[in-house]
């Protein structure tokens, strides 16, 4: 038995560096104008990048079992968000964080498992972020990886890619987010993330 898993819509690739205070003041003062600034090079380099496909409106989900369309729970998708990256950050010792990269390349991603037992959609486990707080937008999901029956999938396409804009950078204060939920402030869901000036923008709905 094969399956395959499809996703369609946009890919992202977005970094959290920890940058220092003269870094942060840098992209603060220069905004977009760091991408092209060579000491800034390296944020699609290194552990800090999350790639994945946004799963939001936009996104659209197939799953096939030797080659039959098959009815699947969207809502699976996102039930069980990862702490992991955002709690490394946390309990480091960094002060900011920097968000850079981008979020809309429209693209597909297939994940297919061949020689499979049997479809039961229960063995499905995603590798999901929740980042509404990081980018200030409400249902802000990265799937980032899906294991079925404990195994990655045997191969992967990845395949239509459009091109993509990147996001404006931004900076996280990390003192005032660990100070927010060490008083119980909400990890997930809610305003995004204090910057260095405290501001803390409404989010935005999905389109």
């Amino acid at each position: 038995m094969e399956i395959v898993f499809t996703a369609h819509g946009h890919s992202c690739d977005l970094a959290l560096h920890p940058v220092s205070e003269k870094t942060a003041r840098s992209i603060e003062k220069y905004g977009p104008e760091v991408y092209s600034m060579k000491a800034l090079e390296w944020w699609r380099k290194g552990k800090t990048a999350t790639w994945g496909m946004r799963i939001d409106d936009a996104c659209s989900i197939q799953v096939r079992v030797d080659g039959e369309l098959i009815d699947f729970d969207y809502g699976s998708i996102i039930a069980n968000p990862l702490r992991i990256r955002r709690r490394m950050y946390l309990d480091s010792r960094a002060k900011y964080l920097c968000v850079l990269g981008f979020d809309n390349e429209v693209c597909k991603f297939s994940w297919k498992w061949s020689d499979v037992s049997e479809y039961d959609p229960s063995k499905f486990e995603f590798m999901v972020h929740q980042w509404d707080r990081i980018m200030g937008e409400e249902g802000y999901y990265i799937l980032d990886e899906i294991r079925y029956g404990n195994e990655f999938a045997s191969s992967h396409d990845w395949c239509d890619a459009s091109g993509f804009t990147l996001v404006p950078p931004r900076i996280i204060d990390l003192d005032e987010v660990r100070r927010e939920l060490a008083e119980g402030g909400p990890e997930h869901i809610g305003p995004a993330f204090p910057s260095p000036h405290h501001t803390t923008p409404t989010p935005k709905s999905p389109e």
